[in-house]
Formats: C-alpha cells, sequence, structure tokens
C-alpha cells in the first residue's frame, strides 16, 4: 500500500526500502512491485524504482530470469538517452565540445577527459 500512496516522497522512500531490503536477492515479488513504479509520473520516484530494481538484480543472469536481461537493455538504452540529452543541452545549447585548439592541434586534456567520461 504504501509503494501507492499519492505523496511521491513516500512512493520513492518505499521503493528504495524494498531495493535495500531485498539487494541480490533477485527476488520475484520484489520486482513485481517495483516495476509499476518505472513507469511513474513523477520522474525522481521513476529513478527510485530503477535504482531499486538494479539493487534487487544486481546477481540475476539471462538463464535465471529473463526480466534482468530485459531490464538492463531498457535501463541502459534510458541512461543513454537522459546522457545524450544532457549533452545537446549543455549550456543552454551555446556551447560546443572542441577538442582541437586553434592550430588544429588535439587538446590531450580534453581527449582523455572525454574518453574518460
Amino acid at each position: 500500500m504504501i509503494l501507492e500512496s499519492y505523496n511521491p516522497h513516500v512512493r520513492y522512500g518505499a521503493a528504495l526500502a524494498l531495493g535495500i531490503s531485498r539487494a541480490g536477492t533477485c527476488l520475484s515479488d520484489a520486482i513485481s512491485l517495483l516495476e509499476p513504479l518505472t513507469s511513474d509520473a513523477v520522474d525522481f520516484v521513476c529513478q527510485g524504482a530503477f535504482i531499486a530494481l538494479e539493487m534487487v538484480m544486481v546477481q540475476m543472469n539471462g538463464a535465471s530470469d529473463s526480466r534482468g536481461a530485459t531490464f538492463r537493455q531498457g535501463y541502459m538504452s534510458k541512461m543513454e538517452a537522459i546522457l545524450a540529452s544532457g549533452i545537446l543541452n549543455a549550456g543552454g545549447r551555446n556551447v560546443t565540445t572542441r577538442l582541437l585548439s586553434k592550430t588544429k592541434h588535439d587538446k590531450v586534456a580534453a581527449v582523455v577527459g572525454l574518453a574518460v567520461f
């Protein structure tokens, strides 16, 4: 019932509490409770649900349950989309990623920093 609360902060806390308490168990009931929260109307509740699901599924492989592989693929594509959006909107779309100096030489620190990122 707490996961269905009207208060998004309660839903977020309940999701994380469930994830922490069932971390590494691959418990099907916990996964079933957390999955609806991944499409919640409030963004930080979705984030908490994804974090909690990763805690629960951390030791799950594709052979034990197919939901683990499906979830990881969807989660990673969503994370990559968020990163791409952040890069596109960096500086209010008034900046660019520049890896060359004005003399057209590589900026080694910038290349290494981007590679590490």
